[in-house]
């Protein structure tokens, strides 16, 4: 199985020599539950050309600082691609931006909310109560999906973002959290960020982030399943 993991975003300069890349938080976090895929990386932020849409099985999107309302040529080669992808039945996987700018290639609205800033651990719950899109997980945005596209439906939400997961009626995931995230980068993105997000949300986001249990497993199990069920029915 080969994966191609498009990178929106960059993580802030001030941490970015000491960290992995976006596209790496996602290869590892993921490849361990789906150990027969190969990833790629293609740098959308960075400009580079769109791939054949058929040269992989499958497409995950990253989070990104840019939101899907901006005026970047990038973005919008990249929305013109997902509706490739959709229509050669390729899988794919969106995170944060990736959500938001899967709900608005494929006809729903993304913004910036009225609700503010979603910082720290969220607690998400999932349309059958228990599994994946449920628990506790990583936030860190101010855009949100806020019209779901057609014939999409809503599998998980928290109270701050309630439209969090999003599944599709063709080969099409996705969540605003971020379970490729982890405790420690959370934590070094809360401090570069202090000067934006409100006294009152840091402290909170900085306690919980310290007192409260986060396993990003289960989501990777999901996503795994997905990628594997998905290209299977593709090769069928």
């Amino acid at each position: 199985m080969k994966l191609c993991i498009f990178e929106t975003g960059l993580p802030p300069e001030d941490i970015r020599n000491d960290t992995r890349s976006y596209p790496d938080m996602v290869a590892d976090w993921l490849s361990p539950h789906l150990p027969e895929a190969r990833f790629e990386a293609i740098s959308a932020v960075r400009d580079a050309p769109m791939p054949a849409v058929e040269s992989y099985d499958g497409y995950l999107l990253t989070g990104s600082k840019h939101g899907v309302y901006d005026d970047l040529p990038w973005i919008a080669r990249l929305r013109d691609f997902l509706v490739e992808a959709k229509a050669a039945g390729r899988p794919i996987f969106g995170i944060c931006f990736g959500h938001q700018l899967m709900a608005e290639a494929f006809g729903g609205t993304a913004k910036k909310s009225d609700r503010g800033w979603g910082v720290g651990v969220h607690d998400y719950t999932n349309e059958a109560g228990a599994g994946p899109g449920s628990g506790k997980t990583f936030v860190f945005h101010q855009d949100q999906v806020t019209e779901v596209p057609p014939r999409a439906r809503v599998v998980g939400s928290a109270p701050h973002c309630p439209i969090g997961v999003v599944a599709y009626d063709f080969p099409a995931l996705s969540v605003q959290y971020h379970p490729e995230f982890s405790r420690e980068y959370m934590l070094e993105l809360l401090d570069l960020r202090a000067v934006t997000v409100p006294d009152a949300i840091k402290q909170t986001a900085r306690e919980r982030l310290n007192s409260v249990a986060v396993d990003n497993d289960p989501t990777a199990v999901w996503a795994a399943e997905f990628f594997r069920r998905s290209v299977a029915d593709l090769a069928a």
